[in-house]
Protein backbone atom coordinates (compact mmCIF):
# COMPACT_ATOMS: atom_id res chain seq x y z
CA UNK A 1 0.00 0.00 0.00
CA UNK A 2 2.17 2.62 1.20
CA UNK A 3 6.18 2.48 0.71
CA UNK A 4 8.26 1.73 4.40
CA UNK A 5 9.48 4.96 4.90
CA UNK A 6 5.83 6.97 4.41
CA UNK A 7 4.53 4.41 7.04
CA UNK A 8 6.88 5.05 9.53
CA UNK A 9 7.03 9.23 9.22
CA UNK A 10 2.78 8.22 9.75
CA UNK A 11 3.04 6.27 12.84
CA UNK A 12 5.52 8.49 14.56
CA UNK A 13 2.17 11.88 14.13
CA UNK A 14 -0.09 9.99 14.27
CA UNK A 15 -2.02 7.41 16.86
CA UNK A 16 -2.56 4.45 16.08
CA UNK A 17 -6.41 5.33 15.03
CA UNK A 18 -5.52 7.99 13.38
CA UNK A 19 -3.19 6.05 11.25
CA UNK A 20 -5.86 3.54 10.50
CA UNK A 21 -8.27 6.00 9.34
CA UNK A 22 -5.48 7.42 7.21
CA UNK A 23 -4.61 3.94 5.76
CA UNK A 24 -8.27 2.87 4.78
CA UNK A 25 -9.17 6.60 3.38
CA UNK A 26 -5.86 6.18 1.03
CA UNK A 27 -7.05 2.87 -0.02
CA UNK A 28 -10.39 3.96 -0.48
CA UNK A 29 -9.14 7.17 -3.03
CA UNK A 30 -6.99 4.26 -4.48
CA UNK A 31 -9.99 2.75 -5.70
CA UNK A 32 -12.39 5.62 -6.56
CA UNK A 33 -9.38 7.62 -7.95
CA UNK A 34 -11.50 10.53 -8.23
CA UNK A 35 -13.48 11.50 -5.32
CA UNK A 36 -15.21 14.16 -3.16
CA UNK A 37 -15.79 14.54 0.31
CA UNK A 38 -19.27 13.88 0.25
CA UNK A 39 -18.15 10.45 -2.21
CA UNK A 40 -15.39 9.44 0.47
CA UNK A 41 -18.17 9.80 3.39
CA UNK A 42 -20.43 7.71 1.50
CA UNK A 43 -17.87 4.74 1.02
CA UNK A 44 -15.92 5.21 4.05
CA UNK A 45 -16.31 1.87 6.36
CA UNK A 46 -17.41 3.26 9.83
CA UNK A 47 -20.77 2.11 11.08
CA UNK A 48 -21.98 5.77 12.06
CA UNK A 49 -24.30 8.41 10.12
CA UNK A 50 -23.04 9.74 7.27
CA UNK A 51 -23.19 13.11 8.04
CA UNK A 52 -21.01 12.25 11.24
CA UNK A 53 -18.45 10.16 8.73
CA UNK A 54 -18.28 13.18 7.09
CA UNK A 55 -17.47 15.44 9.85
CA UNK A 56 -14.95 12.74 11.07
CA UNK A 57 -13.32 12.69 8.01
CA UNK A 58 -13.00 16.93 7.60
CA UNK A 59 -11.41 16.69 10.90
CA UNK A 60 -9.17 14.28 9.95
CA UNK A 61 -7.89 16.13 7.45
CA UNK A 62 -7.37 19.41 9.29
CA UNK A 63 -5.14 17.39 11.57
CA UNK A 64 -2.21 19.52 12.27
CA UNK A 65 -0.11 16.37 12.29
CA UNK A 66 -0.64 16.54 8.24
CA UNK A 67 0.21 19.97 7.91
CA UNK A 68 3.52 20.48 5.49
CA UNK A 69 6.44 21.38 7.85
CA UNK A 70 5.54 17.98 9.78
CA UNK A 71 4.58 15.33 7.40
CA UNK A 72 5.34 16.41 3.80
CA UNK A 73 8.63 17.85 3.99
CA UNK A 74 10.31 15.10 5.61
CA UNK A 75 8.55 12.85 2.98
CA UNK A 76 9.82 15.09 0.03
CA UNK A 77 13.46 15.06 2.23
CA UNK A 78 13.70 11.82 1.83
CA UNK A 79 12.38 11.20 -1.78
CA UNK A 80 14.98 13.92 -3.16
CA UNK A 81 17.95 11.89 -0.88
CA UNK A 82 16.98 8.30 -2.41
CA UNK A 83 16.94 10.02 -5.86
CA UNK A 84 20.26 11.58 -5.91
CA UNK A 85 21.96 8.82 -4.68
CA UNK A 86 20.20 6.40 -6.97
CA UNK A 87 21.32 8.51 -9.77
CA UNK A 88 24.03 11.19 -8.68
CA UNK A 89 23.06 13.66 -10.38
CA UNK A 90 21.83 17.43 -10.05
CA UNK A 91 18.20 18.28 -8.83
CA UNK A 92 15.83 20.26 -10.88
CA UNK A 93 13.47 22.71 -9.37
CA UNK A 94 11.00 24.85 -10.94
CA UNK A 95 9.12 27.83 -9.70
CA UNK A 96 5.55 28.53 -10.89
CA UNK A 97 1.96 30.35 -10.32
CA UNK A 98 -1.18 28.24 -11.29
CA UNK A 99 -4.32 28.94 -11.19
CA UNK A 100 -7.11 26.45 -9.60
CA UNK A 101 -11.32 27.00 -9.07
CA UNK A 102 -10.15 30.71 -8.78
CA UNK A 103 -7.31 30.63 -6.47
CA UNK A 104 -4.20 31.65 -7.66
CA UNK A 105 -1.58 29.39 -6.14
CA UNK A 106 2.38 29.72 -6.10
CA UNK A 107 4.20 26.09 -6.44
CA UNK A 108 7.98 24.87 -5.85
CA UNK A 109 8.13 21.52 -7.50
CA UNK A 110 10.93 18.94 -7.92
CA UNK A 111 11.71 17.77 -11.65
CA UNK A 112 11.90 14.04 -11.88
CA UNK A 113 11.64 12.40 -14.98
CA UNK A 114 9.74 14.79 -17.13
CA UNK A 115 7.28 15.06 -14.33
CA UNK A 116 7.03 17.96 -11.67
CA UNK A 117 6.48 16.77 -8.15
CA UNK A 118 5.11 19.71 -5.78
CA UNK A 119 7.26 20.25 -2.56
CA UNK A 120 5.91 23.15 -1.38
CA UNK A 121 2.64 25.24 -2.29
CA UNK A 122 0.55 28.85 -0.91
CA UNK A 123 -1.99 30.50 -1.75
CA UNK A 124 -1.92 33.57 -3.28
CA UNK A 125 -4.08 36.81 -1.92
CA UNK A 126 -3.50 38.82 -5.65
CA UNK A 127 -5.32 37.60 -8.21
CA UNK A 128 -3.70 37.19 -11.84
CA UNK A 129 -0.19 36.90 -12.19
CA UNK A 130 2.86 38.09 -10.12
CA UNK A 131 6.30 38.69 -10.73
CA UNK A 132 8.78 37.01 -8.63
CA UNK A 133 9.94 39.97 -6.34
CA UNK A 134 5.65 39.64 -5.48
CA UNK A 135 5.80 35.97 -5.04
CA UNK A 136 8.93 36.19 -2.71
CA UNK A 137 7.21 38.35 -0.72
CA UNK A 138 4.51 36.54 -0.27
CA UNK A 139 6.23 33.63 1.57
CA UNK A 140 5.46 34.22 5.64
CA UNK A 141 8.94 31.98 6.33
CA UNK A 142 11.60 30.54 4.25
CA UNK A 143 11.75 27.05 3.62
CA UNK A 144 14.09 24.82 4.33
CA UNK A 145 13.94 21.01 2.88
CA UNK A 146 17.01 19.68 2.79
Amino acid sequence: MLPEFYQKCFQNLLTPTQYKMLQILVLVIQFHKTITLEKLATVFPQPILFESRRRSIQRFLVLPQLSLQLLWFPLVKHWVKMSKLKQGKRLTFAIDRTQWRGQNIFFISLIEDKRALPIYWQSLSKRGASNLREQTAQRASPVTIV
